[in-house]
């Protein structure tokens, strides 16, 4: 701040606010004009403040009372550092948003001056009896423990300022209150460390008066009954008694089962987070969610653009070695250099992700920010402000920026733990959404369905049975979800056309005038179904933060739209019938009092339990779209997904009632040799291909050019499946520390799909996949062409290509048991499987491969249809380096 501001830009800048904060004040049932008088009625109180303090001369500043000890001083404020400043201090477990950091000259009443940096903390109300509250002023005293962590300097003081009575209250630090506050740290980290580890939850305080006006008493109550508690350990009488009548023995065994699970995982998340205060850098980071060893993009003359639209700063970064690289002396392709580096932004964070973004060498966390954009060349993160070093002189900010070398890791905690710890007291309160979902989850009752006759003046029937496009198998699906009293469970095989009957079940809903909410785990799997929905002229409203949503969809979110009240909120609202947002996007004020009759979750059998109970709150029945024979729910704690976690909310109701199951089995995806794979190893046959066309196509040669003979057996058209067997060359796995790959393997892969190229099929036709990211690096690095896609597994779900690669990469000379890694679940093999359309392409080890049972018969399916190719030395050319990236092996 380096000018006094008027009343005109305060008064301003309060509407700029009030509008940046709709959905909150539409969420606290208020209206923007009452809060604006509010705001306006306030500015000349700040405004006075601000002359008062900011720039007077020593002899004319202000006094402010520091207490008793220390008495009246004279401040004067040079400069506000940063506003909504957050701050970590890991060293004690803290952090927290500090209202103001400053930088005053603070006058004894000595006369000794001192420049100072301090925090500011404003108040609406007003202080009691003249004194700042015991709470106010704890909170500074902890937020003097940030700053001096953030700064690197012992800062000592800070001001309180209360609005109402215009008074500001110096707080000086005492060791015996920090030392005090530290203690009574510890002992909420021991409380909590004894819920986690042990299940053992402080006493409640036994006092009625106290509790009975606390908003939390709901929860306290359920817990201390699940925990074993009882009327009489409460202290509480009938009022405990009122809140926890309804729970049952086994209500209270699932809710500490699960928090247990939650526990476990967010231990788990939790040492992964350490790495954050600790050395970077390490090849196995990027596998766990982080991006280490990155800086600002120097190409950019600015170190970020700004978002007009949300009114946020965009920061790009790029891998430190490709910043010192000349690209346009290269080619100017960016994605072409990265290839040619040993790192790239490989990794499992995603565009949308919440992340925390620190200094590699001091560990300094400085911003936390969200992924507007990832590529293997760089990626891009929003911020709510602008980048500041804490110790960067302002003449050098840019230039600090630019020399810092960043690393991002993914903020699991802000993402999901505290939702998933919502939500699953949620299911235990006694309103009658919980009591009705309680009884189909907890208690598993079985749902009910509409037996009555299904009259052909129904509008949504008629539609079913004319729209031409449907399946018999989507027929019956959506005719299920609209005779469900409670819910349906669509259990959509690989290819069998889940999107379409999903938007086709919206469709006959909306004629039946429901409401509809609709959600995944995932913005890429609601928006691909808003994006057809919008094909169908279908209206709807997409909840979620605009960086994040597709680029087709963002119209439909409220930041693009032309809103300016909560009135107009409102109207919206009620205006459409179709909403959508994520399963951990459910606390979005928008949803506050909103109720739906119909909840549409798609990805479910990958989305944990806890999450999934979220957006069920909101209707009155739900429809779960899935298939739990491919990926689960990804799970960290190896303890937890033991213990029941990786167990979606789909498969525990599909295994319970599969009379709720509607399954698609007319697949449009793989050809008939690709599908019989996963038919025979994994869906005992049901699935089946939805046309002729789907069962005989082939992939499409413009001419077989000159290659060895080995080649043209892998690219012979007419055999939909090959296997090439390594067994016959010195083709074994490489490992490093954590890491697993196979040079030869991704040789191999290189070869075919460079012939692949070659021979008329375009690199976005063809998909490499391999169980590990060692492997998948290496295979990025040995094949030119950087339009074919390249993951591991897990990132491959969802996604199909005309032909697949799969490098399963496991070999070795004494081969045993290998079920101990990812080629062991079957899950992941059922995905590999499922990707191709019209050619699947594998290598490996028969030898090694077949001590998995499964891998053992998928080798032998593969063998009827006379698919296996062995290759030896003299069909292989390897000479020990791959063709870009031998030197970074």
């Amino acid at each position: 701040m380096k000018e006094i501001p008027t009343i005109m830009f305060l008064e301003e800048y309060a509407r700029v606010v009030l509008q940046k904060s709709i959905e909150s004040l539409y969420a606290c049932g208020v209206n923007e004009s009452d809060i604006q008088k509010t705001l306006i009625e306030a500015i000349p109180k700040i405004l006075n403040w601000i002359i008062t303090f900011k720039d007077s001369q020593d002899s004319k500043a202000p006094s402010v009372d520091f207490g008793s000890d220390e008495g009246l001083k004279k401040v004067n404020i040079s400069e506000v550092i940063d506003i909504e400043e957050m701050a970590w201090a890991p060293k004690y477990g803290l952090k927290g948003m500090i209202d103001a950091s400053v930088r005053a000259n603070v006058i004894s009443n000595k006369n000794e001056a001192h420049e100072k940096i301090m925090p500011l903390e404003f108040k609406t109300g007003k202080a009691s009896n003249g004194q700042s509250s015991m709470e106010h002023s704890a909170q500074v005293i902890l937020y003097t423990l940030l700053m001096s962590e953030r700064y690197q300097k012992h800062i000592d003081s800070g001001l309180l300022y209360y609005l109402q009575s215009g008074q500001t209250q110096g707080i000086v630090v005492r060791r015996s209150d920090l030392v005090g506050l530290i203690m009574r740290r510890n002992e909420l980290a021991n409380d909590m460390l004894k819920a986690s580890t042990i299940q053992q939850l402080p006493a409640m305080i036994q006092s009625l008066s106290m509790c009975k006006g606390c908003r939390h008493l709901n929860v306290c109550s359920i817990y201390h009954k699940a925990h074993g508690g009882s009327t009489e350990s409460s202290g509480l009488g009938d009022v405990f008694e009122s809140h926890t009548n309804h729970l049952t023995i086994s209500h209270s065994i699932f809710l500490r089962h699960w928090d247990r699970l939650i526990d476990l995982e967010a231990k788990e998340i939790e040492l992964v987070k350490k790495q954050i205060w600790r050395a970077h850098s390490s090849k196995s980071d990027d596998s766990r969610g982080c991006l280490s060893s990155i800086v600002l993009d120097a190409s950019d003359k600015l170190p970020h653009l700004k978002s007009l639209k949300e009114n946020r700063f965009i920061y790009r970064f790029v891998h430190r070695d490709l910043s010192s690289i000349n690209v346009k002396a290269l080619g100017g392709d960016p994605l072409s250099v990265a290839s040619s580096l040993k790192s790239d932004m490989d990794c499992t964070l995603r565009s949308g992700d919440y992340v925390i973004l620190s200094t590699e060498s001091g560990h300094q966390t400085i911003a936390s920010g969200v992924i507007t954009e990832i590529s293997r060349s760089h990626v891009s993160v929003s911020f709510s402000k602008r980048l500041r070093l804490p110790r960067s002189n302002p003449s050098l900010e840019t230039q600090d920026l630019f020399g810092e070398v960043w690393r991002i890791d993914k903020d699991e905690f802000l993402t999901s733990f505290a939702v998933m710890r919502f939500n699953l007291v949620q299911l235990f309160l006694q309103s009658s959404q919980s009591t009705h979902l309680r009884k189909m989850i907890v208690d598993l009752e079985a749902p009910k369905f509409d037996s009555g006759c299904i009259f052909s003046q129904d509008p949504a029937i008629s539609y079913i049975w004319s729209e031409k496009s449907l399946n018999d198998d989507q027929r019956r699906a959506i005719l299920k979800i609209l005779t469900a009293k409670d819910y349906t469970l669509i259990l959509g095989m690989p290819g069998t056309g889940k999107t379409s009957t999903m938007v086709h079940a919206v469709k006959a809903l909306l004629m039946r005038g429901a409401s509809i909410l609709l959600t995944s785990y995932t913005n890429s799997a609601v928006d691909n179904l808003l994006i057809k929905l919008k094909a169908q002229g279908i209206d709807f409203v997409r909840i979620g933060r605009y960086e994040a949503v597709h680029e087709e969809v963002q119209g439909h979110c409220f930041s693009a739209m032309n809103v300016q009240s909560v009135e107009d909120v409102k109207i919206r609202l009620e205006q459409v019938k179709v909403v959508a947002v994520t399963c951990l996007g459910i606390t979005s004020p928008l949803l506050t009092n909103k109720r739906f009759d119909v909840c549409i979750m798609d990805e479910a059998g990958q989305t944990t339990l806890p999450v999934s109970l979220g957006p069920l709150m909101f209707a009155s029945t739900f429809v779960l779209v899935g298939d739990h024979y491919q990926l689960p729910p990804l799970v960290q704690s190896t303890e937890a997904r033991e213990n029941g976690m990786g167990i979606s909310l789909f498969c525990r109701l599909s295994e319970a009632h599969p009379q709720a199951i509607s399954a698609l089995q007319s697949q449009y995806r793989m050809c008939q040799g690709v599908m019989e794979l996963s038919n025979a190893l994994i869906y005992g046959d049901r699935l089946r291909c939805g046309s002729s066309e789907i069962a005989s196509a082939k992939l499409k040669l413009s001419c077989l050019k000159s290659c060895s003979s080995w080649l043209k057996e892998v690219l012979n058209p007419t055999k939909p499946v090959i296997f090439i067997d390594t067994d016959m060359l010195p083709a074994f796995e490489a490992k490093d520390q954590k890491t697993v790959n196979n040079p030869v393997e991704a040789y191999i892969i290189a070869e075919v799909t460079e012939q692949l190229v070659n021979n008329g099929i375009e690199g976005e036709d063809i998909g490499i996949i391999t169980p590990y990211n060692s492997q998948a690096n290496l295979i990025r690095h040995a094949v030119y062409t950087t339009s074919v896609e390249i993951h591991t597994i897990d990132k491959y779900q969802g996604r199909d290509k005309d032909c697949i690669l799969v490098s399963f990469v496991r070999s070795s000379e004494n081969p045993r048991n290998c079920t101990s890694s990812l080629l062991g679940d079957w899950h992941r093999i059922n995905v590999a499987l499922t990707r191709a359309k019209k050619k699947l392409i594998m290598v490996g080890s028969c030898k090694t491969l077949s001590k998995v049972p499964l891998l053992k018969l998928l080798i032998k399916k593969v063998d009827e249809q006379s698919g296996i190719l062995s290759v030896s030395k003299n069909d292989i050319n390897y000479n020990g380096g791959l063709k870009r990236c031998s030197q970074f092996r």
